[in-house]
């Protein structure tokens, strides 16, 4: 009953919202800026750092900091609704299937009996299930389905809670659900065995995936046996991004950046990221999980403490401004897991920033969409993380009312925006350097490109300039070039 409640009460809901909605940018072709929905706040508004948006916010539309993001087809929310509709549904699919298995091994005939009528109790119960750092439940899901749902059946919602929380069940579920995901029929799947990280998924375009095959051997109910969480969730917001636009924020690891030299895919992979002696030293996890975060967490606490005053986009470009002179050797930065101070041994270089710069396509909008696919959390335990301590039921409450962003959202995306932001500052530096002579004009070619590249300049036309592939061809041109 619970789902045929959750579909009238969704009919009646669009049928209300009265005319179709006007055509986005996407569709008509107005500028990346243009927004043609009511979904924001006032552009000359910008929001103070966890600050409630307006009780007009809708969270299937709306952006958590009041605006839309500037990249392209982000303001087309009836796009991102499908495509993430699209990616979910099905992962959800053997979410369920793995919970029914579980309910067979365990003859738990008073929940595997009528589990067909209750799906929508499942898929509640199992979305605030933390998995890793994170939580599959949306706010929109949680304020259209779940919680009406779980609110008419609170008992049987309970008794299916017990048994996800019992021997990590709901973990069991999801390990079990993604590696039968990936070996079912959903998925265009490439085998790599370069420039994918353990376990991970990297998504090139709808339907379209790569990953490690050893990763999704064997058969997937062997899953069930593993009560740790294996897989990062997260590659689904990637998923869901490469779907709205593949062509902008799809994987080009496999077709573009396998053909560049080692010491240009170090910078992508990362590698001794975690040691008191990284290298290269403005590697992308490097700046990004080392660096950005200890420098997100002091400015962040000074706010907390009344000591300074920031918006999100004073925020990210204070931010910026520190990883842009780290990026130039100007500066020391603390690294998180050491407490060491970085310096780079020198400036970054215009291919190095190029490199870096096609990278942050495919991280930053994955950050940014992720808000519509699932709810970021931190580790257990961790008081910043305001679901951590509620119980299921609580949960799915306050994201279903929750109407400003969260410690780790907040975290995981401004820090993306500001390493972007961080290139676009150097790219500008260089060029205004450029009059006496400090870079080459193969240099200085390439550092426009850059900033036409995080203008997305073209992207109407298909033409936004594929970083790694002009300097695929200076490197064919010139070797030297790329050194």
């Amino acid at each position: 009953m619970e789902s045929l409640f959750a579909a009238v009460q969704t009919l009646i809901r669009e049928t209300v919202k009265g005319s179709p909605p006007v055509p986005t940018h996407s569709d008509s072709k107005q500028p990346p800026h243009k927004q043609l929905h009511p979904t924001s706040i006032s552009s000359n508004i910008h929001l103070t750092p966890f600050k409630e948006l307006p009780p007009t916010y809708e969270p299937s539309t709306w952006w958590l900091d009041g605006h839309c993001p500037a990249h392209p087809h982000f303001d087309n929310a009836d796009r991102i609704r499908l495509r993430t509709k699209e990616v979910k549904r099905p992962l959800l699919q053997y979410i369920l299937e793995g919970c029914r298995i579980l309910l067979e091994r365990a003859d738990n005939k008073s929940l595997l009996l009528p589990f067909y009528q209750h799906e929508i109790l499942w898929r509640a119960a199992i979305s605030v299930h933390k998995f890793g750092v994170v939580y599959l439940a949306t706010r929109t899901e949680c304020r259209e389905e779940f919680l009406p749902a779980v609110e008419s059946n609170p008992d049987l919602f309970d008794e299916i809670v017990a048994f996800l929380a019992h021997d990590n069940n709901a973990i069991r579920a999801i390990n079990y659900s993604v590696h039968r995901l990936v070996n079912s029929n959903t998925f265009t799947v490439d085998y790599q065995t370069k420039l994918v990280p353990p376990t991970a998924i990297s998504s090139i375009g709808p339907g379209h995936i790569a990953i490690r095959e050893k990763d999704f051997e064997g058969e997937s109910t062997d899953l069930l046996d593993n009560s740790s969480a294996i897989w990062d969730l997260h590659d689904f917001a990637h998923q869901t991004a490469a779907s709205v636009c593949p062509e902008l924020y799809g994987s080009k690891y496999f077709t573009h950046l396998i053909k560049l030299p080692p010491r240009l895919t170090a910078l992508i992979r990362s590698p001794k990221m975690k040691t008191a002696d990284p290298t290269p030293r403005c590697s992308d996890g490097l700046v990004f999980s080392e660096l950005l975060t200890v420098l997100f967490t002091s400015e962040i606490e000074a706010v907390q403490r009344a000591e300074k005053t920031h918006t999100y986009a004073s925020l990210v470009d204070v931010l910026a401004e520190k990883a842009a002179d780290y990026l130039m050797g100007k500066c020391e930065l603390q690294h998180l897991t050491t407490g060491v101070m970085l310096k780079t041994k020198k400036p970054i270089s215009a291919v190095q920033l190029a490199t870096l710069m096609q990278n942050k396509a495919y991280e930053l909008t994955a950050s940014e969409i992720e808000q519509r696919v699932m709810t970021r959390g931190g580790p257990v335990g961790d008081s910043r993380d305001e679901l951590d301590s509620r119980s299921p039921f609580e949960r799915i409450k306050f994201l279903a009312h929750c109407q400003r962003w969260l410690y780790f959202e907040v975290r995981n995306t401004l820090k993306h925006r500001a390493h972007k932001l961080a290139y676009i500052k150097v790219a500008e530096r260089m060029l205004a350097q450029s009059d006496n002579d400090s870079i080459t004009n193969d240099d200085r070619v390439l550092l426009k490109q850059v900033l036409d590249h995080s203008r997305y300049e073209g992207w109407e036309r298909n033409g936004v300039v594929n970083l790694w592939q002009t300097v695929i061809d200076m490197n064919m041109t010139s070797p030297s070039a790329t050194g």
